[in-house]
């Protein structure tokens, strides 16, 4: 078994994957096994008004290739510890998720309710964050 993993591990990094960004303006490369081996952004991307987003680009690319090299090495790797292969993916658009309903309160027209945070945690609403002074009796951060 463990020539067999070898051989898999050999086998999943001479392995190349490739995913483009939605917008097409990068390209990643990885490995079977996930690692990063090339990056490449169009000219374009940083001279027009997406460079903003051109991080989201960046790791919707590497997270595309990579989830095609998990979709490869993963039915290998069952096969190799002896798993049943996992069940395909369900597409989102055909998922029965439905939103929750809300609660009879907020249906019958009567004004939400917030609830409030728990002790643990720290809540927002008070706070101003357009100002810079500190609250009284002290400090914000």
């Amino acid at each position: 078994m463990q020539q067999q993993a070898g051989e898999l591990d050999t086998k999943l990094a001479a392995a190349r994957y490739t995913a483009r960004s939605g917008d097409q303006l990068v390209t990643a490369v990885v490995t079977g096994q996930g690692k990063l081996l090339d990056l490449r952004i169009e000219d374009r991307a940083l001279h027009g008004a997406h460079a903003q987003r051109l991080g989201l680009s960046i790791v919707e690319a590497v997270r595309g290739a990579r989830a095609a090299a998990s979709a490869s090495a993963l039915p290998q790797l069952n096969a190799l510890f002896g798993k049943p292969p996992p069940p395909p993916p369900v597409p989102l658009a055909t998922s029965q998720h439905r939103p929750a309903e809300p609660p009879p309160a907020a249906a019958a027209g009567a004004p939400a309710r917030r609830e409030a945070a728990p002790p643990d945690e720290e809540s927002f609403e008070e706070l101003d964050f357009l100002t810079d002074e500190p609250e009284p009796g002290g400090g914000r951060w």
